[in-house]
């Protein structure tokens, strides 16, 4: 059994978030990264709210940070951790991942990752 490192927490109402959880898993031939569509705060995600927690230390990360970690996780997306550190793509991540777009209550394609 592979053991899982991230745990990838996610509003399961959202389907932008869904197709991602279904990308991340197609690429996750390692089996590091777990699905959840439990919200690890005591209020619900929102609609495009992504969390990464890390298995091994159980520290939850947001934004641009959490999708380093999954992308550390996850060999198909190692080619893309030197881009994540340029400024501009970052804010972007942020934006994207912190669930307060607007345009996205009914979970379509408003915004986009």
């Amino acid at each position: 059994m592979k053991k899982k490192t991230v745990r990838v927490h996610r509003n399961p109402d959202c389907a932008r978030c869904a197709r991602y959880a279904r990308m991340h898993r197609r690429l996750d031939w390692l089996g590091r990264v777990e699905d959840c569509v439990q919200s690890p705060f005591e209020r619900p995600m929102r609609m495009g709210e992504v969390v990464v927690r890390d298995l091994r230390d159980d520290r939850l990360h947001a934004g641009a940070d959490g999708m380093v970690l999954l992308a550390r996780q996850v060999p198909a997306y190692w080619p893309l951790l030197p881009l994540m550190a340029l400024p501009a793509l970052r804010r972007a991540i942020e934006r994207d991942v912190a669930g307060d777009c607007g345009d996205c209550g009914d979970g379509g394609d408003a915004c986009t990752l």
